[in-house]
């Protein structure tokens, strides 16, 4: 793959919307092209050239174009919105709505990630390396579908709301997780190995999904029924996956454990599940 490298040129309080930096804008263009871009600055249109050194190779379509954005892009919203293929790798730490809406391709953040990572996503890989913020793998306000495919790890924390009105995907947290995991979600698999905050599942419908809670939980609500407690096969084949596809090797340990699986939200006529690993 061809290598584009974006090094940020300091620190911005005002954040810069840079949605441009996709491989799906990028593949095909002319350096000069790519320096042209249009980003929002406050209420004014700058080029990209304005806040990153631009250099490196362009490949001629974008599943060849690999983006390497080089330091602190905290303050840089909607880095690979919508992207359908290609790579990008953020060595540092990325801004808000990072991988909004994506479709296909990869992308990796070295650091810590802000709000609304991955909102709405359809499809592709997200990594990070470090903690997220709030809303991870969500959907927008007054929208009914969040994460409709896809796959989100993280391997440090994130905050609340994680997948919020899920319908399918899959969301890996290492870490903790905030308040209301999973709310309205309605499909889906979300996998928590360190401990699941309060309201987990809240009004959520069910639709094949569930939360497997490995480190623990907060507070389940009350509007969830004990079933039973049982090694579910479908778990030692999710569990293999995230080992061998994924390199999250904490998981093999939890192969044979038994859970106790609860049903809900029954206050909305739910049938999620949230699976909680026995304790040894």
């Amino acid at each position: 793959m061809r290598k584009l490298v974006l090094k940020p040129k300091g620190f911005s309080k005002i954040p810069i919307e840079a949605e441009v930096i996709s491989p799906d804008i990028i593949g095909g263009k002319t350096l000069p092209e790519v320096k042209a871009l249009s980003v929002q600055y406050g209420n004014k249109v700058h080029s990209l050239s304005e806040f990153f050194d631009v250099g490196g190779r362009i490949a001629k379509t974008p599943d060849e174009q690999d983006i390497v954005v080089d330091g602190d892009a905290s303050h840089v919203k909607y880095i690979g919105k919508g992207m359908t293929t290609g790579r990008i790798v953020v060595q540092g730490d990325a801004g808000m709505h990072t991988g909004s809406q994506m479709k296909g391709g990869s992308i990796t953040v070295t650091g810590n990630i802000a709000d609304w990572t991955g909102a709405e996503m359809k499809g592709g890989l997200l990594r990070v390396l470090g903690d997220a913020g709030n809303l991870l793998g969500a959907a927008y306000r007054g929208s009914s579908d969040g994460m409709t495919g896809g796959c989100i790890v993280v391997n440090g924390s994130v905050g609340s709301e994680v997948a919020s009105f899920m319908r399918r995907g899959m969301i890996v947290v290492l870490g903790d997780t905030g308040p209301f995991t999973g709310v309205h979600m309605n499909g889906g698999e979300i996998f928590v190995f360190g401990k699941v905050g309060r309201r987990a599942g809240a009004q959520a419908k069910g639709n094949g999904g569930f939360i497997a809670c490995f480190g623990g939980i907060d507070e389940l609500l009350p509007t969830y029924r004990y079933d039973t407690t049982f090694t579910p096969t479908f778990m030692r084949l999710y569990l293999r996956q995230l080992a061998g596809n994924l390199g999250i090797d904490v998981a093999t340990s939890y192969i044979d454990k038994p859970m106790r699986r609860y049903r809900g939200d029954l206050a909305v006529g739910g049938n999620a599940e949230i699976l909680v690993a026995e304790k040894a």
